[in-house]
């Protein structure tokens, strides 16, 4: 029986977006049939729990360091392996196997850099993931638009590059009962998810919010998800603005509180200027949230039309976006109902899948 390891570095961080795939993706490929054994390498802390249809899955728990170090030390202890896959942009030393890599995006290439950090991974990028790419045997990436930009700005050709989707758990991201959100009797809220990745364009989101009538900011306030501890800009920006009292930095979420807010929201936006994929409009969708998104890389191609679209760069239009959307009872009801079944046709089993296909295709080739 073939042996495929997976190094899930990310599981450490299971609040942000690949750390999510991450989980996500074990979960499912743990419930289905397979040929293969996996080893999985996950961090110190975290327990793949035991499962009848974990039967052929080996969890090894590694100590949290350097992620780049980390990496290393899963392909030099793994033991003897026929494909090893690594679920985000990296690379190794000692290759035993098959070599998988999942690049879920460009970004570091395509945008300037934001202060210290973001310097250095733009250098970083630079310089190894294009190695990184001539080093695997085959690329996956989570989307059209991402293959077609790996093809464009690192040369590769489009026969390496194989394109699944990510999914999105509907038992956990589902809508409230039609009871459930009569009963809230908190203010109403526009709700935004993102970190502090400059690319997700929260100021052009404070700008429109600030630009609606007085009516509607009285009646809804702006509550931003995530970790934007080191975004003092768009503190300053809100005071700048006077929305001292209407906009709410509510830091990291856990997957229960996010769920909540996706359901209790009046609007869901996602102002991006760049995804890969983009998750959380996807989730904002199975909770049955009308979502209004940028209408720029690959956001069309997950949103399809069930997503009211904007152009990221226009406050203006995005203001104009929200007070259409939150006055028309009538197209938020579309929205709803049409984010609904968008959301359903993206599910971690389908991801699964047609992950499998291509370890096939790697392992029988």
């Amino acid at each position: 029986m073939k042996k495929i390891v997976i190094a899930a570095w990310h599981l450490a961080n299971p609040n942000v977006g690949i750390g999510r795939y991450c989980r996500s993706l074990l979960d499912t490929l743990g419930r289905i049939e397979s040929q293969y054994r996996f080893e999985i390498f996950v961090p110190i802390q975290h327990v793949i729990q035991p499962s009848r249809g974990r039967l052929r899955f080996r969890a090894v728990r590694l100590p949290v360091f350097r992620r780049r170090t980390w990496e290393q030390v899963v392909s030099l202890l793994a033991s003897p392996y026929d494909l090893l896959h690594f679920p985000h942009d990296s690379s190794v030393i000692w290759k035993r196997g098959k070599f998988l890599v999942t690049i879920h995006d460009v970004k570091p290439l395509l945008f300037p850099p934001f202060k210290s950090k973001w310097n250095l991974n733009r250098w970083l990028y630079q310089m190894f993931v294009p190695d990184r790419c001539q080093q695997a045997d085959r690329i996956l990436t989570v989307s059209q638009y991402s293959r077609k930009d790996l093809m464009t700005h690192l040369n590769l050709p489009p026969e390496r590059i194989s394109v699944v989707y990510q999914g999105v758990d509907t038992q956990t991201f589902h809508p409230l009962s039609a009871s459930e959100k009569s009963s809230y009797v908190g203010k109403k809220f526009i709700l935004s998810v993102a970190g502090e990745d400059p690319t997700k364009n929260l100021e052009t989101l404070i700008q429109a919010f600030a630009q609606l009538p007085s009516s509607l900011r009285e009646t809804h306030e702006l509550i931003l998800a995530g970790d934007l501890r080191r975004r003092a800009d768009l503190r300053e920006l809100v005071g700048d603005l006077r929305l001292y009292n209407d906009v709410r930095f509510s830091g990291v979420v856990s997957e229960h509180e996010l769920v909540r807010l996706y359901q209790q929201a009046s609007v869901f936006v996602f102002p991006s200027l760049y995804e890969g994929f983009g998750l959380p409009v996807l989730e904002a969708m199975a909770c049955g949230c009308p979502v209004i998104c940028s209408n720029t890389s690959s956001l069309p191609e997950v949103a399809g039309e069930s997503a009211y679209m904007f152009d990221p760069k226009d406050s203006g239009a995005l203001a104009r976006a929200l007070e259409y959307v939150l006055t028309d009872a009538g197209m938020r009801k579309r929205l709803v109902e049409a984010g609904l079944a968008r959301a359903r046709q993206f599910t971690w089993e389908q991801t699964a899948s047609e992950l499998m296909a291509v370890y096939d295709s790697m392992l029988h080739s």
